[in-house]
């Protein structure tokens, strides 16, 4: 069966964007890119938001399968998979329960550890015990058990929204305030110098396997800015100049990243790989972005396919 060749499905594919999370305009382009690959790779397919008419019409067009896109809240905190699966609706993803697990970074990162999987050092605080005990008495102890380099972020969500990059006890507070802004618990991790990669995986009729890892370069200044995942001035992908050792590891350590989170079909695990090698896992994320400048297009690239034919195959195997 060659690309271009209808894939034989008993309706259309529903690609679900957009919801109302602070990530509403990068689901909405990863839904636009996703909707006209796979129609370039023959699949009928068309695009739903996340609003009160999405299951009435979601039955009313009779959709085959569903592709959450949804970015953030609702979209990869497993709302949108409850929804699907209490209306008995196949979708491409992980199942709710996963979602709600990875979701949250203090839990993921603590399950991936208990596996044997490097994530960084870090310490999760709350906005009521930021609060209660107040920054005098916390940020010296935490810094004092992190060091003067770290990095400050909301223990849910992602695109780096809320994310701050902290040099010296000073700026502390404020990132902390920032990242309250965005989610009620948030995680002050050690700064680990090295290089940005991300490995996605699929899991498809051919079994669990990673795409190529794509190194990420992000303009200085910008590395922990929301608008640098999306502007494509500010961000350059590429092949990582690694090993192929290393390579091989990132490549198992994200198919055991998924596989230890109990996630299903697809997943996007983030790396800081040092220059001796070794290597942290930062988060594993269960809807990896498909826009212009995203890394799951890109690695598809790398590993010889396209975007289009890897998740027509996600979808013939979630009919399978």
């Amino acid at each position: 069966m060659s690309a271009a060749e209808p894939l034989e499905i008993p309706g259309p594919v529903a690609v679900i964007a957009g919801g109302l999370s602070h990530e509403r305009d990068v689901s909405l382009a990863s839904g636009r890119v996703l909707v006209r690959e796979l129609r370039q790779a023959g699949v009928e397919a068309a695009a739903y938001d996340f609003d009160r008419k999405l299951l009435s019409a979601l039955e009313d067009d009779k959709v085959a399968v569903a592709f959450p896109v949804l970015h953030g809240q609702f979209g990869e905190d497993g709302e949108i998979q409850t929804l699907l699966e209490l209306i008995d609706m196949p979708f491409v993803g992980s199942p709710s329960a996963a979602c709600r697990v990875a979701w949250d970074k203090a839990t993921s990162r603590e399950l991936l550890r208990r596996a044997g999987i490097p994530t960084p050092e870090s310490v999760g605080l709350s906005a009521q015990t930021f609060r209660d005990v107040g920054p005098s008495a916390l940020m010296e102890h935490v810094m004092a058990h992190l060091g003067e380099r770290v990095v400050v972020k909301p223990t849910r969500g992602g695109s780096a929204l809320g994310v701050t990059g902290v040099d010296g006890l000073g700026a502390l507070p404020s990132a902390l305030v920032r990242a309250y802004s965005y989610c009620e618990d948030a995680l002050v991790e050690r700064f680990i110098e090295g290089v940005d990669v991300s490995v996605v995986c699929v899991e498809d009729a051919q079994g669990l396997r990673a795409l190529s890892p794509v190194a990420i370069d992000f303009e200085k200044g910008h590395e922990f800015d929301f608008s640098a995942r999306y502007t494509a001035e500010y961000v350059g992908l590429s092949r990582p100049d690694f090993g192929e050792d290393v390579i091989a590891e990132l490549e198992r350590a994200a198919c055991q990243a998924h596989e230890v989170l109990g996630l299903r079909g697809l997943s996007r695990s983030d790396f800081i790989v040092s220059p001796d090698g070794s290597y942290v896992v930062l988060e594993t994320a269960i809807t990896p972005g498909t826009t212009e400048t995203s890394v799951m297009p890109f690695a598809c690239g790398l590993s010889g396919t396209t975007l289009g034919q890897v998740t027509r195959d996600l979808i013939a195997h979630v009919l399978a």
